[in-house]
């Protein structure tokens, strides 16, 4: 008979036992549970070839562990009926003290654990971690020990959320142990005490849902069916045992049932990731737990202190899966980081030289052990000085040489609000959350790795700095700045860059200048001198330098030419007291030195060299970091094949002769575009290398660097100020429009290319265009001022120069419309796309294309910015205008339609809906087809119409019908064909059809999480519908726990009056008033009900719905006068939108009926509707769960 309790099944003889994790021969116990019915030697061992992987296989792999297993007594009689729960717990705690006790005697308390769990065995496990990490008081803290030292789990088919008891405890019927047999084991009968186990395995997954962001988990899954008397059957449904909604590894074991998965030999495949998993957790494991100790002392000492008495039911804090970034300099954590993330202000020069002090200030005061804070906080730390002194250097070259010290180092550009926002989008994204401000900084809060941050060129005096600041104690801030009063936000201090040394300065300029010592007498003093009269910038004498390597003039000769360019500057600038010239003064000598090293440029005369003179020109107008060179190489493209068309148009046979006469005219009569010479004479011959020639020119001189890919470019803000200060100032109005041009040159009219690349360029446009649009605001104020009245056929006559201008303009503004909605800047994407769409009515009328088409966009860019009415309005004069022109039947027209109709639904306006989607789908089957892609959407837009009005069978049907064809022509996992399956989940929501709901809806969240990332609105929308579902099917705590993060995700992504946000409250008030918390759901429904109110209308659907869901509340709580004075509302607003032929209607009329006949309350039938407070009782009931403190 197999003795109860721990085993040791293998140790590293080599390896002492008591060798403790922060050892360099630190080793890891690997404790292995067995399922039902089985014991810890059968349970592991393979069949046919007697391999205990655990001791024959595992130690070739990992040499310094301990293999333990425990033994418990595990047939199916002893888990029936109501001692169920006993039975786990008292496995759970015996397991705990066993495994406490045996660790303590080895001297190994500290440890780290990796479990190895079959079946039921992970339930004891999950039991037995609940119960360690609840033992904190001063009598049974050692026993926390083993809940602090376990860094992973490793589930074989153990239930996670649902399971058939029944089959599962059975399961031993088939295949008997050895241990059973001899014990004669009857097999159980199991009936009404199979939900008191069901609600266990609940209450236990539910206990351990806290813990679960502690520990690495690894899910496996049994790939084949048990062969039971009854049948062949899953153990463990794999949805169960592997829930799609768990954040972490799994992998299915394909060709072994539930008996079997737990057995292997050398050469099977599912043995490989198996033990590859572990063999990751044994080498993170030592690093990580190692810390956890050190927090979990922490707070035990600070319990301690604070005991108000015996026993607190505390859980000690410790950090999550992945270590925290810890002070100590000889921390292991810190010898196995990986830098995963590098994004420096700018590449270190090769010419970097000196700012040893500087650096030497910089490294003492980001040390650990040099420079301590009194309480643990963020480290921030301030380099200021002047432009030109080497700020943003100095902060490359500290990233650059301690890139090893931070797993990400990332930097905001803090030149304007725009650019830092932008630059939190980017850290946002590249954390697998959405590109929003929030998001990105959320992402750095909550990482529990080391992480730097770079606040570069933070230097206008309004710039409000505690928005770049991330929340929480981690991490370390570097800002670069012009502005001195920053200083003082630096907790570890600051330092002002003047210049370099003396003799810095002086290898600085020689080694630029490709000087090389010994230098004699003269040599070194003509070099001071220079060194001197530039103040020992680092930035001028790169370009003095550069002047002299170059063969402009030699060392002894450039300060004569410095001085000219100097008095030429000075003579310009004349005696004016205006502020902004005088600033411009103040940078005199730098920019002399720039006028020096331009010159050479300028007077070259070769096409080059005008080229590099044009680029400079505009990019001075640019936003001067990041300039993709694909905006010209782009723009080249776009204007050759404008080109290229208008040749073949005058060339080809089968065209009209109106259209070669139009364009022929169009030729003749269009003025010239105000583009460069690149851009404007572009012959057949000519290729985009002419613009890496031109940068070329740039770069020797020293006034543009390049990306670390080479695809951009970047301007020093003082060479950038410089640039667009040396333009004439009667010239700086062309060339903003030039610029401007330029930019819109690169982007072709809409509809434009999809795809990451061609999204990418689009939207690091917008920094650019920002700068365009500042610079020339006057762009198109001619717009209001357009009067064509009826004649506008004869304008083309008569102001031809006028009509092509303003077609450009137009064309223009509708391009600006599109890139600021693509980065969800709404605001200014209504208004470019409004003056689009006012000046096509006027030009070409309201039923032209464009103008139709205009229209379509901008009421998609009101729907984002919540102005339902005007959308709608809109789209009514689309459909309109496409039914006088192209017909009612024309495909442009359904589709018209059919958008009004979608529109109308998410109004409320449920009545105009159903009408004209019905009508547009019987269309659209008519005349494009039953299974045309545009007939397909509109009959899903039309299932999810009649959901709406309970009529879920149609909605089912329709939803069956549409996802059938659409997954036979683009596969189970293209996004149109996961919206599908969203609307359908729901419709069987409706029906009651929980179990095909949730693995449709399941599919859908996982899909969108894979494809659109886990925080897109998409992915939120299926995550609270997921949580419908489980709430629905009785599993309310899942829904609270997965809608809380999901709810914060979206606040971050969207906003907190989003749609989206308020549907996630709203059913996590669900939640709550399924679990019996009453007075939670009530206060939330409250808060949601009243920002429904005030962002829908209190006449939209979804308030009505709200009412209604607080009158159910109301009547739960017994209080019956509130329920009526609720229901009254949401009946007054049903009918208003939905009218009184909806079902909800009479719903509410049929309540009210019945609470208020036969009922002593006369003041309820009384009550005056209107005077309803409908936010009473916030106030009073404030909730304070809406903070998520993970990335989940």
């Amino acid at each position: 008979m197999m003795l109860l309790g721990l085993h040791l099944l293998y140790t590293n003889d080599s390896t002492p036992c008591g060798a403790d994790v922060d050892q360099s021969n630190a080793s890891v116990d690997i404790i292995a549970v067995h399922g039902l019915g089985e014991n810890s030697t059968e349970a592991w061992t393979h069949n046919e070839t007697g391999t205990l992987w655990l001791r024959d296989l595992l130690p070739q792999s990992v040499h310094s562990a301990r293999v333990l297993t425990f033994d418990y007594e595990s047939s199916p009689t002893s888990f029936t009926g109501s001692g169920f729960m006993d039975q786990i717990q008292s496995h759970a705690t015996t397991l705990v003290a066993d495994l406490e006790a045996e660790r303590s005697l080895e001297n190994a308390s500290r440890r780290p654990i990796i479990f190895v769990c079959h079946g039921l065995g992970g339930i004891i496990v999950k039991s037995a971690l609940v119960h360690s990490a609840s033992q904190t008081s001063q009598f049974t803290s050692h026993l926390n020990a083993i809940y602090v030292s376990t860094f992973a789990i490793l589930f074989f088919g153990t239930p996670n959320d649902h399971i058939d008891i029944g089959k599962w405890l059975t399961s031993g019927s088939s295949t008997p142990t050895a241990h059973q047999r001899k014990r004669n084991t009857s097999i159980p009968e199991f009936g009404t005490e199979l939900g008191t186990i069901v609600h266990t395995l609940e209450v236990i997954t539910n206990q351990f849902a806290p813990l679960m962001k502690k520990v690495h988990m690894y899910l496996f899954w049994e790939g084949v069916r048990t062969q039971l008397a009854h049948g062949a059957h899953f153990m463990v449904d794999p949805l169960s045992a592997a829930p799609h909604i768990y954040d972490t590894e799994r992998c299915g074991i394909l060709d072994s049932n539930h008996t079997e998965m737990t057995k292997f030999h050398q050469s099977d495949s599912a043995y490989r990731t198996v033990i590859s998993a572990i063999v990751k957790y044994c080498h993170s494991a030592p690093a990580t737990v190692t810390y956890r100790w050190k927090q979990a002392m922490e707070t035990l000492t600070r319990m301690r202190r604070t005991e108000a008495s015996e026993m607190t039911g505390l859980l000690v804090e410790i950090p999550d899966k992945i270590p925290f970034f810890t002070e100590s300099k000889n921390n292991p954590v810190n010898v196995s980081l990986q830098n995963e993330h590098f994004n420096p202000p700018c590449t270190v020069s090769m010419d970097f030289i000196g700012q040893g002090a500087a650096m030497e200030i910089l490294q003492k005061a980001f040390d650990p052990e040099e420079h301590s804070l009194p309480t643990k906080q963020q480290k921030r730390f301030v380099i200021y000085g002047i432009g030109g002194s080497g700020k943003t250097q100095i902060s490359a070259k500290y990233a650059q040489t301690n890139r090893q010290r931070y797993w990400a180092i990332f930097t905001i550009d803090a030149t304007s609000p725009q650019t830092a926002k932008q630059s939190f989008c980017k850290i946002g994204r590249m954390g697998g959350l959405e590109a929003t401000e929030e998001s990105g900084k959320h992402f750095l809060s909550q990482t529990q790795k080391p992480w730097l941050l770079i606040i570069d060129n933070a230097d206008k005096p309004d710039m409000k700095f505690e928005s770049l600041i991330i929340p929480g104690e981690g991490g370390h801030i570097l800002v670069t700045t012009r502005n001195p009063s920053l200083r003082r936000q630096g907790n570890v201090g600051s330092i002002e860059v003047k210049g370099l040394r003396e003799k810095e300065a002086l290898q600085l300029l020689m080694k630029v200048a490709d000087i090389p010592p010994p230098w004699d007498l003269s040599t070194e003093t003509a070099g001071n001198e220079i060194t001197k009269t530039l103040g020992y910038l680092a930035l001028a004498l790169v370009q003095a330098g550069n002047s002299i390597y170059n063969k402009i003039c030699n060392l002894k000769e450039y300060l004569g030419f410095y001085r000219h360019f100097l008095e030429n500057r000075q003579r310009k600038s004349g005696p004016i007291a205006d502020d902004s010239v005088e600033r411009d003064t103040e940078n005199d000598d730098i920019y002399s030195a720039f006028d020096f090293s331009f010159q050479n440029i300028a007077s070259s005369n070769t096409t080059t060299s005008q080229d590099a003179v044009e680029i400079l020109n505009i990019v001075s107008f640019y936003h001067f970091d990041h300039i993709r060179i694909d905006i010209f190489e782009r723009g080249m493209t776009l204007e050759r094949n404008y080109r290229n068309h208008r040749n073949h148009l005058q060339q080809s046979s089968i065209a009209s002769l109106r259209a070669k006469c139009w364009d022929a005219l169009h030729s003749r009569l269009r003025p010239p575009r105000a583009l460069p010479r690149v851009l404007k004479q572009i012959p057949d011959d000519m290729h985009p290398l002419c613009i890496r020639e031109a940068l070329r020119e740039l770069y020797t001189s020293s006034l543009i660097t390049y990306g670390t890919d080479e695809r951009s470019f970047s301007l020093h803000p003082l060479v950038h100020a410089w640039a667009r200060d040396r333009i004439p100032s009667k010239e700086r109005k062309l060339w903003a429009m030039i610029s401007f041009h330029t930019l819109m040159a690169s982007v072709p009219l809409p509809p434009m290319e999809t795809g990451e690349p061609d999204s990418s360029f689009r939207k690091d446009l917008i920094p650019h265009l920002n700068g365009c649009l500042e610079a020339c605001p006057t762009e198109f104020k001619e717009f209001h001022s357009l009067k064509i009245g009826k004649h506008r056929r004869f304008m083309l006559l008569f102001q031809p120069t006028l009509v092509f201008s303003f077609r450009e303009m137009i064309q223009n503004a509708a391009k600006c419309g599109v890139l600021y909605a693509e980065t969800g800047d709404f605001s200014k994407s209504a208004y470019y796309l409004f003056l689009a769409k006012e000046s096509l009515v006027k030009l070409l009328g309201p039923n032209d294309a464009k103008t139709t088409a205009t229209m379509l966009g901008l009421a998609g860019v009101l729907w984002g910015l919540g102005r339902l009415r005007e959308a709608i309005a809109l789209q009514e004069q689309v459909v309109q205008s496409r039914k006088e022109v192209l017909g009612p039947n024309h495909r442009e027209t359904l589709l018209a339609m059919d958008s009004l109709g979608q529109s109308f639904w998410l109004n409320g306006q449920y009545c105009e809906a159903l009408q004209l989607q019905q009508h547009t789908a019987e269309n659209m089957r008519t005349y494009l087809g039953e299974e045309d892609d545009d007939t397909l959407k509109a009959l899903d837009h039309l299932g999810v119409t009649l959901g709406s009005w309970h009529r879920y069978t149609e909605s089912r049907d329709i939803h069956q019908k549409v996802l059938a064809i659409r997954i036979r022509a683009l596969g189970n996992s293209n996004l149109v064909v996961l919206e599908t399956k969203n609307n359908l989940a729901m419709a069987l929501l409706d029906l009651k059809e929980f179990a095909q709901a949730k693995y449709l809806m399941e599919e859908v969240y996982n899909g969108r999480k894979a494809q659109m990332g886990k925080e897109h609105p998409y992915t939120l929308w299926a995550l609270c519908y997921l949580a419908k579902i489980y709430t629905e099917e009785g599993n309310p705590q899942t829904a609270e726990h997965i809608l809380i993060d999901g709810i914060a995700a979206g606040k971050r992504s969207l906003s907190e009056d989003h749609l989206g946000v308020l549907m996630g409250c709203g059913e996590l008030a669900r939640s709550f008033s399924r679990q019996g918390r009453l007075d939670e759901a009530v206060a939330l429904t409250l808060q949601t009900v009243d920002k429904v109110k005030h962002s829908r209308g209190s006449d939209h659907p979804d308030f009505a719905t709200g009412m209604w869901s607080l009158g159910q509340l109301w009547e739960k709580k017994n209080e019956q006068a509130k329920a009526i004075d609720a229901y009254r509302v949401a009946l007054e607003a049903t009918e208003k939108r939905l009218t009184a032929e909806h079902p909800l209607y009479k719903a509410i009329s049929d309540r009210i009926i019945s609470l208020t006949e036969g009922s002593h309350c006369n003041d309820c039938k009384e009550a005056d509707v209107a005077s309803i407070p409908v936010t009473s009782g916030i106030e009073g009931l404030q909730v304070k769960f809406l903070k998520s403190t993970q990335t989940w």
